[in-house]
């Protein structure tokens, strides 16, 4: 979960923050940052789409996972 400040100047929430929970999209990135996407984290006091990067951890190939199971 991150905390994120809307967007909207007239929010309802607690100084304009609410709770976002980020893991289904990855991680919070920097923008333009290489393989970050821009979603919308709207706002659960007043549905404001607030914009928010974020990006998925980096995984391994499969050859090299599958490679991994058998230098055990």
């Amino acid at each position: 979960m991150v905390t994120i400040k809307c967007i909207n100047p007239n929010c309802t929430a607690p100084n304009r923050k609410f709770e976002w929970d980020e893991t289904p999209h990855g991680g919070l990135a920097e923008p333009y940052a290489e393989g970050a996407k821009r979603v919308v984290a709207y706002c659960k006091f007043c549905g404001a789409e607030n914009p928010v990067w974020v990006k998925k951890p980096e995984q391994p190939d499969q050859v090299l996972r599958n490679l991994s199971i058998w230098s055990r």
